[in-house]
């Protein structure tokens, strides 16, 4: 089990809100995740099933109009 410093925050764990934010792929592709458990807005899954790397070309990051 992580400690306590290692876990994600309540808010994340619960999934009641996320702190969203632009991030880059080490090619220079641009996704959007929760600044503070990684999660990648648009997936179901958290940061430590996926990396930012992971997303296959041409997929959607599910952001629309910006409203993070």
């Amino acid at each position: 089990m992580p400690s306590g410093t290692e876990r994600k925050p309540f808010l994340c764990r619960t999934n009641l809100h996320h702190s969203w934010e632009w991030a880059h792929t080490s090619d220079g592709q641009r996704y959007v995740r929760c600044a503070q458990c990684l999660k990648e807005r648009g997936s179901n899954r958290g940061a430590g099933s996926t990396g930012p790397g992971a997303m296959s070309a041409g997929s959607s990051t599910g952001v629309s109009g910006g409203g993070f």
